[in-house]
């Protein structure tokens, strides 16, 4: 598996991916922010989950 590890554009450590509110963003553990992930478009997993959320229902089947 090919994982290619982000830098935080602040502090330049790592950041891990997040999944808030149906929204993608990716945070850095070092300076605590969240960093949007700008100009992608979302997985379907991602998309199922938004929809989820949007109709109000308690889990999503993947």
């Amino acid at each position: 598996m090919n994982r290619k590890t982000l830098a935080c554009p602040c502090c330049d450590n790592a950041v891990l991916r997040h999944i808030r509110h149906g929204k993608v963003y990716w945070f850095c553990t070092h300076c605590r922010q969240e960093i949007p992930i700008l100009g992608i478009e979302r997985t379907p997993v991602e998309a199922s989950i938004s929809e989820a959320i949007a109709l109000g229902q308690p889990s999503v089947k993947a």
